[in-house]
């Protein structure tokens, strides 16, 4: 770690110990985005990403007190990465490992991404509920997990304990499965674990296409929206739709709001994870986390707004690449 970033990491962590703390667990890996076609060759630029990172980026630069957990590689991708968590005010809660960074493939067609993830045996898998735990300090208020942690193997039910440990000692939870079909060996295993968490997190986004998969069973969208609501117990469940808006319950009922406009669409890489962190940062901000089931509908929509604004400005430029707090007045 450079001179400067070990001074940044220093720094926040002094001034971040004084507020409420977003704790964020799930993957860190590289992306290597597809930029170009030259002589028939794939062209890729490496670029640090994972669903829970980017979350933990974007809720960073926007003035929230953030610790991410997951360990990361000592490798020179590992670097990379953390240096970028810290370049983003967010502090390094879990250690580096020597195991291998995470890889992700991403090709790109107009502008939406397609995944293709090497996982097996690397550095952000080797989490174990003891070290989690240690995490757990009285300043932490939401605990944010979500993507391809949860997918299957023993990391997955390394986190689903870790939940039950954060609600147990009052700290709400924060869920966004994120689905990738392509990466689930057990598709019925991983349906249920997410809708174990369904019934115990305070906190839930689903995109359109999160929920059809998730309530397979269903023929349409309608029937599993009702079975959604059958079984989760959140304080806040929205439904996120990409240029359609997002969809948000609120008494026994589903009320929708537009996407944001988008001046120009560069791509939709790290819209989901910059959404999912604003919502979290707006609820902080504004002290609603201990009345999350008697929110007014205009509280909500006001969130709705503030977050999609932020996605949309994430989405006009390359990559995640999340809005700072001085962009979103």
């Amino acid at each position: 770690m450079s001179v400067n970033y070990a001074y940044r990491h220093a720094y926040f962590t002094e001034i971040q110990g004084l507020k409420e703390m977003i704790l964020v667990g799930g993957e860190n890996l590289m992306d290597m985005i597809q930029v170009d076609n030259q002589n028939d060759i794939a062209l890729f630029e490496a670029v640090p990403g994972g669903s829970p990172y980017n979350l933990a980026i974007a809720a960073g630069r926007q003035g929230a007190s953030v610790g991410y957990v997951t360990p990361i590689s000592e490798d020179s991708n590992g670097d990379h990465l953390a240096a970028n968590l810290l370049g983003s005010n967010v502090r390094l809660l879990g250690p580096r490992v020597p195991e291998l960074t995470s890889l992700a493939i991403v090709n790109i067609d107009c502008g939406n991404p397609s995944y293709a993830f090497y996982r097996e045996g690397t550095a952000e898998r080797r989490v174990t509920l003891d070290e989690l735990t240690k995490n757990l300090s009285g300043d932490v208020v939401i605990f944010h997990i979500g993507s391809l942690a949860l997918t299957g193997g023993p990391d997955a039910l390394v986190w689903e304990e870790f939940v039950g440990e954060a609600i147990e000692r009052g700290v709400k939870v924060s869920l966004d499965p994120n689905v990738r079909p392509s990466l689930i060996a057990q598709p019925d295993v991983y349906r249920l674990r997410i809708k174990r968490l369904m019934m115990k997190v305070d906190i839930l986004k689903l995109s359109d296409e999160d929920l059809l998969w998730l309530f397979n069973e269903s023929n349409d969208e309608s029937s599993a929206l009702s079975e959604l609501t059958a079984i989760a117990n959140a304080g806040l469940l929205i439904i996120t739709k990409g240029s359609k808006g997002s969809s948000i319950w609120h008494n026994d009922k589903w009320y929708e709001a537009p996407a944001y406009p988008i001046c120009t669409l560069c791509d939709t890489v790290g819209a989901g994870d910059t959404f999912m962190a604003s919502l979290l940062v707006w609820l902080n901000k504004n002290e609603n986390l201990k009345r999350l089931g008697v929110l007014e509908l205009n509280e909500k929509q006001n969130l709705q707004y503030y977050a999609g604004k932020a996605a949309s400005l994430n989405c006009s430029k390359k990559g995640c690449n999340p809005p700072w707090e001085s962009e979103l007045p």
